[in-house]
């Protein structure tokens, strides 16, 4: 007689994975980590340069203005600038006679558009003093300065009008106006300046660039 064991041993099986728990799972892969910016070294770089920029046309303004301003007996600078295109130029150093030259700041800019049309409409009246020719000059391109031209004299031809478009007669003359803040650059003080045979004869500028006050055509009449 054999005797069977009652009960079956049991088999361990140790190939069983043991997983970890979603819980685990969920709160390892949830975890951000934080995003770190780096510095932008070409924004930085731009700013550096635009600074640069602007801190040297504010130099370049104060060396054009560090000239001093004309004044009655001096010389008329000896200095080219464009009139009627791109290929014609003046030089009031070597005009003969009386004439007279209206400086704006700006053309089209509201004060000076208000300056400019007593010369125009009086443009007999001077000529009856003497005058030669009136020359409007601004700091603009000549093609800007056409087109006011047309705007304000339409097909007059009588008063001139002239492009200083570098600044070199501004500079020569010692009327630079720092006008960074409204034109972007420097420009040409408000003014009349009367010259004859190359000299300086009279010269009117205004205490404030926004008004016409001393350069008015009926005061620069009261010179001649």
């Amino acid at each position: 007689m054999s005797i069977k064991p009652s009960f079956a041993p049991r088999v361990l099986r140790t190939n069983r994975l043991i997983r970890p728990s979603s819980v685990v799972s969920r709160s390892i892969t949830s975890s951000v980590r934080p995003t770190v910016q780096t510095p932008l070294v070409k924004q930085y770089r731009m700013a550096s340069v635009l600074q640069a920029t602007a801190k040297a046309a504010h130099s370049a303004v104060a060396s054009l203005a560090s000239a001093a301003p004309i004044k009655v007996g001096d010389a008329v600078p000896d200095v080219d600038i464009r009139i009627n295109d791109l290929e014609d130029k003046v030089n009031f150093s070597k005009l003969p006679g009386k004439n007279i030259l209206v400086l704006v700041p700006g053309a089209f800019s509201p004060t000076c558009s208000s300056q400019v049309p007593g010369y125009l409409e009086q443009f007999s009246t001077f000529q009856s003093k003497g005058v030669k020719d009136i020359y409007v000059v601004a700091v603009n391109d000549m093609f800007v300065v056409n087109a006011w031209k047309e705007k304000l004299a339409g097909d007059k031809n009588t008063v001139k009008f002239a492009a200083d478009d570098t600044s070199a007669l501004a500079a020569k003359l010692g009327l630079v106006l720092d006008a960074q803040a409204i034109f972007g650059g420097p420009r040409l003080k408000r003014g009349a300046v009367v010259i004859e045979d190359g000299k300086v004869v009279h010269v009117a500028v205004e205490p404030s660039p926004g008004e016409v006050t001393v350069s008015h055509a009926d005061e620069v009449l009261k010179t001649l």
